[in-house]
């Protein structure tokens, strides 16, 4: 009897949850069929202002890129930017790179942007970013550098000149270890793993749940929806990154990586930094990382780097008609550049597979021990460089010719929503300072490079892959490029006499490696046995961890 009462009662309750659910549903569904205020946010991360690339300084790649960006921002008339993380790259940004970030918020204060929405990531000082941040209020300029004690204080209600909202942003910053749990002796690595997924999870429901109850204020005041977006500076599991990317590992295995599922349905779209390939999380579209608007290292050099539009209401029925001026030429930059790389890429792939078969053992030269995890990064296309040149060419023709269009050489619509009345777009950001990756033996490495424009400025990688023990190989590489505006940045010998002799060609210095690298290398180097190995790793591993998360002052 007992049971048959409780399994009525579990049915009605079934019942129950059912119905408020359906309610829930229709009215979320009510409330997004809403109108919405014409809205367009620009969404981009990882500037790294003051970076260097093997000791060169590129302040003039980073002033040419905020100078694109402003002009962007009138140009598709942006209402909200938000930078999702990393704004410098160290928590001690140099003079100049600071001047770069405050003139142009000064600059695109005076433009038709009403609201910037600045959250920091990991390489940044929350402390700095912070500092300023009352004063920048006041300018519409919204900065969280770290978290906040109360949550109410991360989400932002921005609006019109005359106050009327039009989106509700939660403004999440990176979130270090300290930020979202508690340690506690003795805790094990699966623990403190799962503890990091469950704070962020319950930072970023916090935030949603207050989204949440502001938007149903709002949206019963106003009679419009308004979207709700989030912001992240994180890991995502299964994330893209690539060689050479300058993504630093910050994570004990899996520890802090989060999913896509993290995410409350609530947020309209997600705008994540910390990865530099653009790329959107967990197969959902409205969740994106904008990724760097410049290649970090030579394993980006290849990458098409973005910004990205979202736009909300009417806004986003008007994209195809803005679009449509260069729609033409767009064309026609696509159909040559498709039939310009096409044979050469045919050629690439030849050469690569030739290089492959010669070459037996990979190796870096600083230290000259195998490193079969870079294996792939030094069987790179011979002619990379050229088809890099002859595409940008193109590009470049047409920015001249229409400077007009030169925010959208060839916009692509990633995502349509008619639900959410919203469309994403990526804007693709012109190469400041081309780089390109040369490798084969030296009678290719110098027929690549006179097939080069020698009054085109191409930063070079240069990889030499022969089988043929060469003396003075700098000297060698560096004669080819004489009387050119070519530079060579970096050479790798992967020839394996190199482990021995000749280890004064080295290019590469320390600030070339990460951490775990050199710790690699030092295993090798003292002849570590192989069971000792793992257990070196993870106390290595553990050490750097409570460094980067204990230490205030780490990066």
């Amino acid at each position: 009897m007992a049971a048959e009462q409780t399994a009525i009662i579990l049915a009605r309750m079934k019942a129950v949850s059912y119905s408020l659910l359906s309610s829930t549903m229709s009215t979320l569904a009510d409330t997004k069929s809403m109108p919405i205020k014409p809205l367009t946010i620009l969404h981009t991360s990882d500037w790294h202002l003051g970076r260097r690339l093997y000791g060169r300084m590129r302040y003039e790649e980073f002033e040419a890129f905020l100078s694109w960006l402003e002009e962007t921002i009138s140009a598709q008339k942006v209402d909200v930017l938000i930078v999702a993380g990393d704004i410098f790259d160290t928590m001690t940004p140099s003079n100049r790179a600071q001047a770069l970030y405050f003139e142009f918020l000064g600059r695109v204060l005076k433009s038709c942007c009403q609201h910037v929405v600045i959250v920091a990531g990991n390489h940044d000082s929350p402390t700095f970013l912070d500092a300023p941040s009352q004063v920048l209020k006041f300018l519409n300029v919204h900065v969280i550098g770290t978290t906040c004690d109360d949550l109410t204080d991360e989400v932002l209600v921005l609006g019109d000149v005359d106050g009327t909202p039009h989106c509700i942003i939660a403004a999440v910053p990176y979130l270090r270890d300290r930020d979202v749990r508690s340690s506690s002796a003795g805790e094990s690595a699966d623990s403190k793993d799962a503890n990091v997924i469950k704070g962020i999870r319950a930072h970023y429901d916090g935030v949603a749940e207050i989204a949440k109850a502001q938007q149903a204020k709002l949206v019963e005041a106003n009679q419009r929806y308004i979207p709700i977006i989030a912001t992240g500076h994180l890991f995502a599991a299964g994330g893209t990154t690539t060689d050479d990317d300058g993504v630093r590992e910050l994570y004990v295995g899996s520890l802090g990586k989060i999913s896509a599922d993290m995410f409350d349905e609530c947020f309209d779209y997600v705008a994540l930094g910390h990865l530099h390939v653009p790329q959107r999380v967990g197969g959902r579209e409205s969740i994106r990382y904008s990724g760097s608007p410049i290649a970090m290292g030579f394993g980006e050099a290849r990458q098409q780097k973005q910004v990205l539009l979202v736009k909300f209401g009417e806004a986003s029925k008007q994209v195809t008609d803005e679009m449509s001026p260069s729609k033409a030429i767009d064309e026609v930059i696509s159909f040559q550049a498709t039939e310009t790389v096409a044979p050469i890429e045919k050629s690439v792939e030849k050469l690569s597979k030739k290089a492959a078969a010669q070459a037996t053992e990979f190796m870096d030269d600083l230290f000259g021990f195998g490193d079969s995890a870079d294996s792939e990064a030094i069987i790179p296309n011979a002619f990379d460089d050229s088809i890099s040149s002859q595409v940008n060419a193109i590009q470049s023709n047409h920015s001249t010719n229409n400077s007009t269009n030169n925010a959208i050489l060839v916009s692509n619509l990633l995502h349509h929503d008619e639900s959410r009345q919203m469309q994403v777009i990526s804007l693709p950001i012109p190469k400041f300072q081309k780089l390109a990756q040369i490798s084969g033996d030296l009678a290719t490495i110098s027929e690549t490079i006179r097939s080069i424009d020698p009054t085109e400025s191409i930063w070079l990688e240069v990889i030499y892959t022969g089988n043929e023990v060469v003396s003075e190989l700098r000297d060698h590489i560096q004669s080819m490029v004489d009387g050119s505006s070519c530079e060579v940045l970096k050479i790798k010998n992967t020839h394996t006499y190199n482990k021995v002799l000749n280890q004064q060609q080295i290019s590469e210095t320390l600030q070339d490696l990460n951490e775990q690298e050199v710790f690699e290398r030092c295993l090798v180097a003292h002849s570590v046995p192989d069971e000792q190995k793992s257990i070196l790793r993870d106390a290595y591993e553990q050490i750097v961890y409570n460094l980067r998360h204990e230490d205030t002052q780490a990066e």
